[in-house]
């Protein structure tokens, strides 16, 4: 009869059997045991350094060209609709013919004056003395002001008082002819004459730089990366034409409080995402700080071009093209860290973990930053809220 042995397992067949064991321990830890984080409500703060190209909601006005002008606003100043802004005399004026008609104008107040007083002239006499001596101080640099407002303020005193005599003064037959003389010198004066007026409210600016048309708030959209490198490169500048028949720009009326900033940029700055409110303090106008909005956004060949829309007071910025400026905000929501962040189909998003089921819900990142997220979701918010758990 024969003796049947027992055959010993192989060793290796226990080592298979054990390595089979810690794989389905692996895979079932993994799948009851996510790691997870709670997502909490926080802030994150964004500041970035950057040059910026000023652009302005403005009308360039034009003029044939001319020989001589007299500006009536001064530079800055706020004016109304049709409200005159300056007089430019074409070419071929004649110095020597308002040296005469001042002459006459003289003549006429020195005879009228003769003989005649009053408080009220007396009164006025003063009070162009004054200004005449304020106007002298400020152009000698004694005095602050604005050298255009005190003309204009003294012209109108002159005239104020020209009027005043002429309407208390019996005029006899030597000031009759004075009065015939001047007005037929006035009249020679006023062909060459064409006052200018303010087509539309806004803030009056005589400099220029040559980038008015291409940096224009209706030029927005077409604005390109090398005009704005142009700029930031100071390579732009004012064309003057030599043309008695052409026609130039004279001064230009802003819409003070409508304008942008142009941020160019070789790399993406992900945070400056379209409506998204921001901000803005300039290096080398620390009067106030703006704020700003971001209205769009154009990916060039090898650069990021950022517009950023103001509605503020333009103040010391009316005739600024370039600077630098510190734009900053504070990213607040929902906050996970970064490692949370998943990819699925091309579309980033969380795993909201609810018992032993997880749920992938898009959302936006709005900014990472040390290794944390300010997330919005896209769809799912039912799902993706504060204290809820996510996958990391």
């Amino acid at each position: 009869m024969a003796i049947k042995r027992r055959r010993r397992a192989n060793t290796k067949f226990y080592l298979f059997i054990g390595a089979i064991a810690v794989v389905a321990v692996v895979v079932l830890f993994f799948i009851f045991n996510l790691q997870t984080v709670e997502v909490e409500r926080g802030a994150i703060p964004f500041e970035a350094e950057v040059s910026v190209v000023v652009v302005r909601d403005e009308q360039v006005i034009s003029a044939q060209n001319y020989g001589k002008a007299n500006y009536i606003a001064a530079e800055g100043e706020r004016v109304e609709a049709e409200a005159p802004v300056m007089e430019v005399y074409k070419w071929g004026y004649n110095e020597k013919v308002m040296n005469d008609l001042i002459d006459y104008q003289t003549k006429i107040e020195q005879y009228q004056e003769n003989g005649f007083e009053s408080e009220e002239l007396t009164n006025l006499q003063n009070q162009i003395t004054a200004k005449a001596v304020e106007l002298r101080n400020i152009i000698n640099g004694a005095a602050e002001g604005d050298v255009v407002t005190a003309e204009r303020e003294l012209k109108a005193l002159m005239a104020q008082k020209q009027q005043y005599l002429k309407d208390n003064v019996s005029a006899d037959q030597q000031l009759q002819e004075f009065y015939t003389q001047e007005e037929e010198i006035q009249g020679r004066v006023n062909n060459w004459r064409q006052q200018l007026t303010a087509p539309s409210a806004g803030v009056v600016s005589y400099y220029f730089d040559g980038a008015e048309d291409t940096l224009n708030a209706a030029n927005i959209e077409n604005i390109k990366s090398a005009d704005i490198v142009d700029i930031l490169n100071g390579t732009t500048s004012v064309q003057t034409s030599q043309d008695e028949e052409a026609e130039k720009p004279v001064y230009r009326l802003v819409n003070s409080f409508k304008w942008y900033l142009v941020v160019q940029s070789e790399t993406e700055i992900p945070e400056f995402t379209n409506d998204r409110e921001f901000s803005v303090a300039f290096d080398d106008y620390v009067a106030r700080q703006y704020q700003g909005v971001v209205s769009g956004t154009v990916k060039e060949e090898n650069d990021y071009l950022y517009v950023i829309e103001i509605s503020d007071d333009i103040g010391e910025l009316l005739n600024v093209r370039r600077t630098e400026a510190r734009v900053f905000t504070q990213f607040e929501g929902l906050k996970v860290p970064e490692k949370a962040l998943k990819e699925k189909d091309g579309v980033t998003g969380v795993y909201v973990v609810v018992g032993r089921d997880k749920t992938f819900v898009p959302v936006t990142v709005d900014i990472i930053k040390d290794g944390n997220a300010i997330i919005t979701p896209v769809e799912g918010e039912s799902l993706l809220a504060e204290r809820q758990h996510v996958e990391v």
